[in-house]
């Protein structure tokens, strides 16, 4: 028995030394391609065994491989899978991030789904797009990336909001802003402006609070099977931003500092020199004094010279000059961001502040932006998962825009003031104003000041528990805070402030949003067939806006608070206080990752309505069929997934007015006493707005390397709210109403391909195309509203130009020409030709232009060899119309003499037969060629390089005896290259399609460094 014992112990340990001889160990480091950062986590297994490590802290690995196995199998969330054959001891892995793939896990509402198994309709936009890329607020980056997104950036302010559209305009009246929701909880976006009311001013948003470089990704959910579970809030769609967290391991830092200038992206609608000034107005006196005035030779000679002298004379040092040069300049960036994060298997964290000085290009423009991020997670036990995201950020700006449109720089420079305006005095002082009453902008800039402070502070933090296996429960504490003090400050000395011996006009805006939600979710897979994920929920928020408003005159020079020694004029406020109360439940289903079905719906109850009103049930239900899971298609080698899928459902908005349906009394003085004044007259039927949304879409990857989608989609919007007119005798002017109804539909279609990417030289190229149609459906008793330049009338689009239709000039005398009208057409005379006329007051308004566009997208590339990455984007837009505002000054023909006078009336008509545009010139006449008409309103087709990032991560051999790990050297740009269909300020124009006095949107030249240790 012994011997028998010992034999096999002999036997046992002869073998065992055989098998050991049989394997060697293999160890290395895998890194990540993007940045050269070690990569903790990734699963290394020997391919076809379960013989398998993860990489530590560091990315390392060692693994113990059998004889006769050559291939190890490296894979990480997010990262493409990699198959490398063992050639030595030593093997080290670059891991490439994911580009495409059905698998990708993305945002969504209230959690998170695989691309694969999503049946609604969205677009993400991950860290790649928004980093190195120089703006002042991320949702600026998005253009160009998200198909059916329009973005809209018309204001080169630093900070100035955005104004998104998400497939198309979704309402008369009420907020057609898309609902923001950062980490989970719906924030606060209301713009707020720097201006009185009524009166032209820039807006800045409190977005710009958010650092773009602590964002993770940005899910754009667009059907009502993606957003419908956010209910009234999510009519306009939803933008999720997810924000960086920790990874376990040991602390990565980053220091990024980028340098730049900027310049406006297009440098349209310039003026005329000084001698060319001269020269017009002559031109157009002498015109005058001929045609108009039955003046010849001398006596023609002498009127023109005497108005010349009143008007326009030379100045005294033969100099004219330029407002471009004393009110515009090259602006500058410099932004610096340092973060750290890391922590271990319980806690993790990541941690950033940062700070941006952005000085914009019109004089009194500039931005100050202070932020600071912590966000921690920790695991307490195995079930039981606590998480904290803290922010901070502080925004200053002083704004350029005030007062009214010819207060702006840009505005001033281009249209109101004259190269014959001086100014300086000739003893130095500054003059006060033009001839023609126009403020001197560079005194006034001197003198006055126009600014905003905004602080936000966003705390949110979560706590899931996992009750048993599949059974979550998770509650949410969020508490939004946002101060914003305005200040507009008129020195007596000015001519703004002259008036009243000086103004100060302050007011203090808070908001505060509490946020508190519980969440269980049940997942379930019963026979590896049936897949189930269960959600319900209960939410409630609460807003409270406070404002405080006073404005004093009789201010002393330099003192901008409103003490006791200035005299009252203004004092106002609110305090008001909304709430609204949610039920929320989803389930999803899917049978053997072949069919998928969702249901959701949310039921919210909000006190902007009345009682019968307030309770509405949002819904959606949705599905789709992974047909590559079929066996018809198993064969199909190059066909990697195929997807079909629709959802219908409903969303809704509430009224912009938190009281509307109400009797309200304003407080007000009579007789030197307070009194109530009946201000608003009640309306409790008034009820929430609803859209209706189909979309049906398709899911497709073929040859490993592209994919892409397509969507049709119809929005229907019903009841939707609108101020209706009422009778005089009624003793108001207007009350809230739910009236009309609108369409948009349209298609969406995106393409990304990989088309290098076994090779040094790697190519990923996307295209993004969408297309929408807007109508205006029904309105209250089929009734046509004019609100100039526009038309609103059932069967046309929303932004419709009604105007005079502009035939041009007459070649034989340079006159002015329109269309004349017949029941909304062009007349014809006997001989079919259309019948014009040179008396604006005889042309009939027209139908003469739409501001959407008809076809708008992205093209974005992006290539890498070796250290080097080039990133670049262009977005286009087809087929939409912009009114010119600027036409009425600049293109004035004479007929306004006091304005400036734009470079497109040089080629005005001075002989006959001569084929232009441009009337004829006359001086202060009646020709009124420069009337609202069609004449002003222009093609808006562009094709815009939007963004480009050349960059160079330098060698580990140059850079680890600095400890340094990773480090990156750039150069970015944005807007570098606009081709236009037209001159216009800009081409990114407000979504209603008509110019504004705000700024032009600028181009970026930026230099930067990242380093990562």
């Amino acid at each position: 028995m012994k011997k028998s014992l010992v034999s096999m112990l002999i036997l046992f340990f002869v073998g065992l030394q055989g098998v050991l001889a049989q394997n060697r160990e293999i160890s290395g480091v895998v890194t990540a391609a993007e940045d050269g950062l070690s990569v903790p986590g990734v699963s290394v297994i020997v391919k076809g065994t379960t013989i398998g490590t993860t990489t530590d802290f560091d990315g390392k690995y060692s693994l113990n491989v059998p004889e006769g196995e050559n291939v190890l199998v490296f894979s990480f969330v997010g990262m493409t899978t990699q198959e490398v054959a063992i050639t030595g001891s030593t093997l080290n892995v670059v891991m490439e991030n994911e580009s495409i793939g059905v698998e990708e896990v993305m945002v969504v509402a209230y959690g998170v789904a695989k691309k694969s198994s999503f049946t609604g309709s969205a677009a993400t936009v991950d860290a790649d797009a928004l980093k190195d890329t120089p703006v002042t607020s991320f949702e600026k980056a998005l253009s160009g990336n998200v198909p059916g997104l329009q973005v809209s950036s018309a204001s080169g302010q630093p900070g100035a909001a955005t104004e998104i559209r998400i497939r198309g305009i979704g309402s008369f009246s009420a907020d057609q802003n898309p609902l923001y929701v950062i980490d989970g909880v719906p924030v606060t976006t209301t713009s707020t402006g720097v201006k009185y009311s009524g009166e032209e001013g820039s807006t800045t948003t409190p977005l710009s609070t958010i650092n773009p470089a602590d964002i993770e990704s940005v899910t754009v959910l667009k059907d009502a099977a993606a957003a419908s579970l956010y209910g009234s809030r999510a009519a306009n769609g939803v933008i999720v931003i997810t924000t960086k967290q920790g990874k376990s391991g040991k602390t990565k830092f980053n220091f990024s500092t980028s340098h730049g200038i900027t310049d406006l992206a297009m440098d349209n609608f310039e003026t005329v020199s000084g001698e060319e000034f001269i020269m017009l107005q002559r031109e157009g006196m002498m015109n005058t004094a001929i045609d108009k005035k039955g003046l010849t030779g001398t006596a023609a000679e002498d009127y023109v010279n005497t108005e010349m002298a009143k008007y326009f004379p030379t100045p005294a040092n033969g100099k004219f000059t330029d407002w471009d040069d004393e009110l515009l300049r090259q602006g500058q960036i410099h932004n610096y961001e340092l973060s750290a994060s890391g922590g271990n298997e319980k806690t993790t964290f990541f941690a950033s502040v940062s700070a941006n000085q952005t000085d914009g290009v019109a004089r009194n423009s500039d931005m100050e932006r202070v932020t600071g991020r912590l966000n921690l997670t920790h695991k307490a036990t195995d079930k039981l998962t606590l998480n904290t995201n803290i922010s901070l950020g502080s925004v200053k700006q002083n704004i350029a825009l005030g007062g009214s449109y010819y207060a702006n720089p840009f505005a001033s420079s281009r249209l109101f003031l004259l190269p014959t305006d001086m100014v300086k005095n000739e003893d130095g002082s500054y003059t006060e104003r033009s001839r023609f009453g126009f403020y001197n902008m560079v005194r006034e800039y001197s003198l006055n000041e126009r600014s905003s402070d905004t602080w936000r502070n966003t705390i949110n933090s979560s706590l899931k528990y996992d009750i048993i296996e599949g059974l979550t429960f998770k509650t949410t504490f969020s508490y939004d805070w946002l101060n914003t003090d305005n200040l507009i400050y008129s020195s007596p000395l000015s001519r703004a402030g002259k008036a009243n011996k000086g103004e100060v006009y302050r007011r203090n805006n808070k908001n505060m949003v509490m946020t508190s939600s519980n969440i269980l979710t049940y997942d379930k897979t019963i026979n590896e067939q049936h897949h189930f994920n269960v959600l319900l929920g209960y939410e409630v928020e609460e807003n409270r806006r406070k404002s405080s408003t006073a404005e004093g005159y009789n201010v002393p020079q330099g003192i901008k608070v409103n003490d006791g020694a200035a005299k009252p004029n203004t004092v106002s406020g609110y305090d008001d206080k909304s709430t609204l109360l949610s039920y929320i439940g989803k389930i999803d289903y899917d049978f053997m990752n072949k069919y998928y079905i969702s249901a959701s719906i949310r039921r919210d109850g909000s006190s902007k309505l009345g009682d019968d009103e307030r309770w509405a049930n949002f819904w959606s239900v949705s599905g789709s069929w992974r047909m590559t899971q079929e066996e018809f298609l198993s064969g199909v080698e190059w066909l990697d997934d195929l997807k079909v899928r629709a959802s219908y459902g409903t969303n809704g908005t509430l009224p912009v007015d938190w009281y509307a349906h109400q009797a309200l009394y304003s407080v007000n003085a009579y007789n030197g006493e307070p009194a109530l004044d009946y201000s608003q007259i009640s309306n409790a039927e008034l009820s929430w707005e609803e859209s209706k949304n189909l979309n049906i879409g398709t899911d497709f990857r073929i040859f490993s390397r592209i994919n892409g989608s397509f969507e049709y989609f119809v929005k229907k919007t019903e009841s939707m709210l609108m101020e209706v007119p009422l009778s005089r005798v009624t003793g108001f002017s207007s009350m809230w109403q739910n009236i009309g109804e609108m369409e948009n539909k349209g298609w969406e279609f995106t393409l990304n391909a990989d088309i290098l990417k076994d090779s040094e030289l790697k190519w990923n190229a996307s295209l993004n195309l969408s297309h929408y149609k807007n109508e205006i459906t029904k309105l209250s008793n089929g009734e046509t509203i004019f609100d100039f330049p526009y038309i609103r009338k059932e069967g046309e689009a929303y932004n419709t130009f009604y105007l005079r239709d502009w035939a041009g000039v007459d070649p034989t005398d340079g006159a002015a020409q329109w269309y004349v009208q017949e029941d909304g057409k062009r007349a014809k005379d006997e001989n079919g030709n259309f019948i014009k006329t040179k008396n604006p007051g005889a042309a009939a308004k027209a139908i003469v232009g739409k501001a959407d566009p008809k076809l708008q997208g992205g093209i974005n590339n992006s290539l890498s060899y070796k250290g080097f990455n080039l990133n670049f984007l262009f977005n286009f837009s087809l087929g939409g119309d912009v009114y010119n505002h600027a036409g009425y000054s600049q293109w004035s023909d004479g007929n306004e003499h006091a304005y400036a006078i734009g470079k497109d009336q040089l080629k005005r008509w001075q002989n006959a037969g001569d084929n232009t545009n441009m009337p004829k010139r006359y001086y202060d006449s009646d020709t009124r060629s420069n009337w609202n008409s069609s004449r002003r309103v222009l093609k808006n087709d562009y094709l815009r390089l939007k963004s480009l990032t050349l960059g160079y991560n330098l060698p580990k051999a140059w850079i680890e005896k600095m400890s340094i790990a990773n480090a990156k050297i750039y150069f970015t740009g944005t807007n570098l290259l606009t081709f236009s269909s037209q001159d216009v300020f800009d081409v990114e124009q407000p979504v209603h399609g008509s110019t504004t006095w705000e700024i032009p949107t600028v181009k970026t030249y930026m230099i930067g460094l990242n380093i990562g240790f």
